[in-house]
């Protein structure tokens, strides 16, 4: 019985192991395969080697028209005015979004800024990023689009 607990013990722990590659943007296309385990592993488990590929895109990339900024880490006191006085100095607003939540009507923490220029956007991005806003630090980085909507 200690052998069979011990077998399978150990398929367990081989089935769990993986490896990966990280990588800056842009993303390589070689991947790394792991090695085939020698400690009885069935050959069930040797079939399903996985390769994975993780992409780390720094916060600072641009994204073609990248006008539409995020701003996370907002203050509950925060307003649409305090965020368009905070970020009108990097240029032309076109849109301050302060995303709201219904139930507790007060800010949910995030908001979406829109400029005229993306030189503008990115201005803002370099100058806000990690600054202080209403007692709290607040990151700003390019808006991503929502996928499957």
């Amino acid at each position: 019985m200690a052998s069979a607990h011990a077998a399978f013990a150990t398929a367990v722990a081989a089935s769990k192991s993986f490896s990966f590659t990280v990588a800056s943007y842009p993303c390589p296309s070689r991947t790394l395969r792991p090695a085939a385990s020698s400690g009885g592993v069935g050959v069930r488990n040797q079939q399903r080697a996985s390769t994975t590929t993780a992409c780390v895109q720094p916060p600072s990339a641009s994204h073609g028209a990248a006008t539409r900024l995020y701003v996370s880490g907002l203050s509950f006191r925060t307003t649409e005015q305090s965020l368009r006085n905070a970020f009108e100095k990097f240029g032309d607003l076109t849109e301050v979004r302060l995303v709201m939540d219904g139930v507790a009507k007060r800010p949910r923490g995030f908001a979406f800024l829109s400029y005229a220029e993306e030189e503008e956007a990115k201005g803002a991005m370099e100058g806000m990023h990690g600054k202080f806003l209403d007692g709290r630090v607040i990151f700003v980085e390019v808006a991503k689009r929502r996928s499957g909507l």
